[in-house]
């Protein structure tokens, strides 16, 4: 499929310093590509508005699995597929200098509409070499149940280990790749096509109420996250599985090599 680069909207291009914040930034870092990810983009664009009411704002996933974050006070944090900036808002109260990048221009809208304005927010296809960083190392980066709505997973880690400081962390909690479904959606592989079918997919069937019904999803083996991991210089610390009748998240820590 062809390419086309995407016009930046007065919505992109609102983020100006404003109060006593100590910065706002709104950055297309790089053209979108027409396909996947610019298809992605629209998906999350038009359910901006339902998915901030059907979040809310409790803690993240991350947030309730002591010891899997590091002490954040004073750390310099990216918070990658932030959306709507929920995680980023649980680091900022933490006491971290938090950015946070999303390729949706509506979900950054619903972010900085929520504040605080000392976080910084930037419009950005984090699958892309990270034009918009300013070359500071960050000390970490976080991902919460986002990898699965980002079709190249290898883009985006190469993205955090670019921007991650030697010896910075990587916390993550994605869809378990081996949920077998349930009373709350379907497995995270297709109907019919089994673990082994990797790839983006929606269906009809899937939980009315709930997301993935909306924007779909990319499900991957567990062995292609954990090799992707290896492969961009990341070293697992810790691996966490939340009690459950069947395998629903997975979370990990890891460092840049």
């Amino acid at each position: 499929m062809g390419t086309a680069q995407a016009s930046i909207s007065p919505s992109t291009l609102s983020l100006l310093p404003r109060g006593s914040g100590r910065r706002q930034a709104a950055i297309l870092a790089s053209p979108v590509s027409v396909g996947s990810v610019a298809q992605a983009l629209a998906r999350y664009d038009e359910f901006a508005e339902w998915y901030e009411q059907w979040i809310g704002d409790a803690p993240p996933l991350i947030a309730a699995h002591a010891g899997l974050l590091p002490a954040v006070t004073g750390e310099r944090v990216l918070d990658i597929a932030c959306g709507q900036g929920r995680m980023s808002r649980y680091l900022a109260r933490l006491g971290a200098d938090v950015t946070g990048a999303d390729i949706s221009a509506a979900m950054l809208a619903k972010a900085r509409a929520a504040g605080p304005e000392d976080i910084a927010y930037v419009r950005a296809d984090i699958t892309r070499y990270p034009a918009w960083w300013d070359g500071r190392p960050f000390d970490g980066c976080t991902c919460e149940l986002a990898l699965m709505d980002i079709d190249d997973l290898a883009g985006t880690l190469s993205t955090v280990t670019t921007v991650l400081r030697p010896g910075g962390w990587f916390v993550a909690s994605i869809v378990h790749p081996c949920f077998p479904g349930s009373e709350r959606g379907r497995s995270s592989w297709p109907p019919g096509g089994g673990y082994e079918c990797e790839g983006w997919w929606t269906s009809p069937d899937h939980n009315p109420g709930g997301v993935r019904i909306r924007v779909g999803a990319t499900h991957r083996k567990l062995s292609t996250f954990l090799n992707a991991l290896l492969d961009a210089g990341l070293e697992a610390e810790r691996f966490v599985e939340p009690p459950a009748a069947v395998p629903t998240y997975l979370l990990w820590r890891c460092r840049r090599r």
